[in-house]
């Protein structure tokens, strides 16, 4: 009973610790892995002892457990075979040239080959957890470095297998019968491999024997027995329990029923893999960090240019540009989270003594905690210094009042396709190397910049642009956009997206004109699809719609509440955030009007008809805005009823949709319908 005791106090004093450190970090802008650092320090045998050793273990363990599974739910199969140019040989150059290298310098200073070796897998692999957390927070996990990262982060994953399974023959405890223990080695690698075959065509069949009973509660313990289970014959073999769970995830990820696993299982990834920063925090003796703390720095920055510099290689021969490449290897050049749990490993088999196992984990512990850091300062140096270069001759000269358009991803790519269709200049800003290259290829005015520095916006002409449109979806990188491209040009109209409707109030006060929400626009589709399917007059659709736009809108944005707006007042109103808001979102969301281009036919009702014989406004209600003469540049905006419509020319018209349908057969030289023009002579209006 009392290690029960232990463990659920330790669980309440970590958790509570945590909270408090998160909270306070939060404020300073600290990492939460460095966060979850400091608490295991604090509350560790190191630092105020509040939790015992062993303790420590039995923590570290359940932690190490969990989060392995949920890594290895994210690994499938597929995702192996589509990136197996960037696994295989990306990876495999990784690992052997880094441990390679490890092994000489340390062979070189005095320490046998097992321990230089063994010391050569620790550094070889990179943290999963923590460069997964840092993409997906940001949105780089399906860019190019992002997918190179998640390669050759699986192959050192998958690789810990192996190296687990050669710790007895680097110890010696193989009893000096090499013959032997090159047979245990392979079939110890034979019966992993049966295990999770086998897990791979069973754990799909048992999952959907379980969906069809449609019980909640035996698809958890399914999963939990699955597990455990895979990670107890693993541990059977020899392989840690951590590396087991790691490979029962990769079994059930690849069945159809992966994504409910991962739904049940996800909610407890923070927690896990905090409580497992935790503990290794807890592990890192305090005064062996004070005495050798210059030793152990030098160490820890000597291992990230080093590991920077082997990664870069690696990927670079895979033809990778430059950019990519220095992304994926800065993000790689940490040690991981199973490099703990080899070090432990060989902590106890004795490859490892304590004093190494100290320094090791110091130096661990420090690359962690830079690489955040890292990670946000390597796209600025590559922006600065590796970008493409754009030689002038090779740029598009632009007309005043252009477009700018931010990323190139599916929305950029729908805003640049009709910009084109009509004919309005424009130029694209995009941060994938590979992507401006293919498209600038295809003749789109594409460069390689990060739209937040003002050299680039400089280039893109800002302060001649009449409009940027940003379609990124990283909300730090748009908020300095806006900035800069405000402070640049007071006067440009800035459109973006959100995702979320709770950040449109601080977007529009750093100078947004017009904000996207894409959950404010799928809450409103949803709640439209399901008042059309209760057969609700459309005057009522659109009323409503109306309505939750409005209560959306003063959720979000404060103004002052007036009953009525005096004259001396009005002025102010209308330059508030929710009036600029509102009249916004109704210009991009109404349906009641729309301006449209109508094409004359040869041969239609209206061709060689002077504007004030059509009678478009009084019988339909719709406005003529502009006329654009066939082979003609310019237009003829706000038309007098003397303009004739000649054959090939576009009339830019405003009304309501239904008005739109129905003026549209006068354009049109055999609509199939008969049609003739009103006998209106008292109205002269266009």
């Amino acid at each position: 009973m009392g290690d029960e005791v232990a463990v659920i106090s330790a669980l309440v004093v970590v958790l509570a610790c945590a909270l408090v450190v998160l909270l306070i970090g939060r404020r300073f802008r600290i990492p939460f892995i460095i966060g979850y650092f400091l608490t295991g320090i604090i509350v560790g045998p190191f630092g105020l002892g509040l939790i015992a050793e062993e303790e420590v273990s039995m923590l570290a363990e359940l932690g190490v457990i969990l989060l392995m599974f949920t890594i290895g739910l994210e690994i499938s199969l597929k995702n192996l075979l589509s990136m197996k140019k960037i696994v295989l040989i990306g990876g495999m150059l990784q690992l052997v040239l880094t441990t390679v290298a490890v092994l000489g310098v340390m062979m070189a200073v005095g320490f046998s080959f097992s321990v230089s070796l063994f010391i050569g897998f620790l550094v070889a692999h990179s943290s999963t957890a923590i460069i997964m957390d840092l993409y997906q927070k940001s949105g780089e996990v399906d860019s190019r470095h992002g997918k190179i990262a998640l390669g050759l982060l699986i192959f050192q994953d998958l690789n810990v297998v192996p190296m687990m399974l050669a710790v007895p023959f680097l110890a010696g405890t193989d009893g000096g019968d090499l013959a032997g223990s090159v047979i245990s080695f392979v079939l110890g690698l034979a019966i992993m491999m049966v295990i999770l075959v086998a897990a791979i065509y069973l754990v799909p069949k048992l999952l959907r024997h379980v969906a069809l009973t449609r019980s909640g509660e035996l698809f958890v313990i399914s999963i939990v027995v699955i597990c455990f289970g895979i990670a107890w014959l693993m541990s059977l073999n020899g392989v840690s329990l951590a590396l087991g769970a790691f490979l029962a995830g990769i079994a059930i990820s690849g069945s159809d029923y992966s994504h409910e696993v991962v739904g049940q299982i996800m909610p407890l990834r923070d927690i896990l893999t905090g409580i497992f920063f935790v503990s290794i925090g807890m592990m890192l003796n305090l005064p062996f960090l004070w005495d050798h703390l210059a030793v152990i720095l030098g160490l820890a920055a000597l291992l990230l240019i080093g590991k920077f510099l082997l990664n870069f290689i690696s990927v670079k021969a895979l033809g990778v540009a430059t950019g990519a490449a220095i992304l994926s290897a800065v993000g790689l050049s940490q040690i991981g989270e199973f490099s703990f749990i080899l070090g432990s490993t060989g902590l106890a088999a004795g490859i490892l003594d304590n004093e190494i196992y100290q320094i090791f984990l110091a130096i661990s512990i420090v690359t962690m905690a830079a690489t955040p850091f890292l990670v946000q300062l390597a796209p600025k140096i590559v922006n600065k210094y590796f970008a493409p270069k754009v030689e002038d001759e090779e740029k598009q000269v632009l007309q005043a009042d252009h477009e700018i358009i931010v990323g190139y991803g599916l929305a950029g790519q729908y805003v640049a396709k009709a910009l084109k269709r009509m004919e309005i200049p424009y130029i694209i800003l995009e941060l994938n190397a590979e992507t401006v290259a293919r498209e600038k290829a295809r003749g789109e005015n594409i460069i390689y910049g990060d739209a937040s520095r003002e050299a680039v916006l400089e280039y893109a002409e800002i302060r001649t642009a009449k409009t940027i449109v940003i379609t990124i979806p990283h909300m730090d990188a748009v908020k300095g956009i806006i900035t800069t491209a405000r402070r640049m040009n007071p006067q440009v109209s800035i459109i973006t997206r959100s995702k979320f409707i709770s950040e449109t109030s601080e977007l529009y006060h750093l100078g947004a004109d017009e904000v996207i929400v894409d959950e404010r626009e799928s809450a409103i589709q949803i709640f439209r699809r399901i008042l059309m399917s209760k057969n609700m007059p459309v005057q009522d659709i659109e009323q409503f719609s109306k309505e939750i736009r409005t209560e959306l809108y003063n959720k979000y944005i404060e103004i002052p509440q007036k009953t009525s707006i005096p004259d001396r007042d009005r002025t102010t109103v209308l330059d508030s955030l929710k009036v600029r808001a509102k009249r916004a979102d109704e210009r991009l969301s109404s349906e009641m009007a729309r301006v449209e281009q109508v094409r004359v036919e040869e041969g239609c009702v209206v061709c060689g008809k002077k504007l004030c014989d059509i009678h478009l406004r009084a019988n339909y209600g719709i406005s003529v805005l502009a006329v654009k003469r066939h082979g003609e540049a310019d237009a003829v905006v706000s038309p007098d009823g003397e303009t004739v419509l000649m054959k090939g020319d576009t009339v830019v018209v405003i009304g309501e949709s239904r008005a739109l349908g129905q003026m549209l057969p006068l354009f049109l030289c055999d609509s199939g319908t008969y049609c003739e023009l009103p006998n209106r002579a008292d109205d002269t209006s266009v």
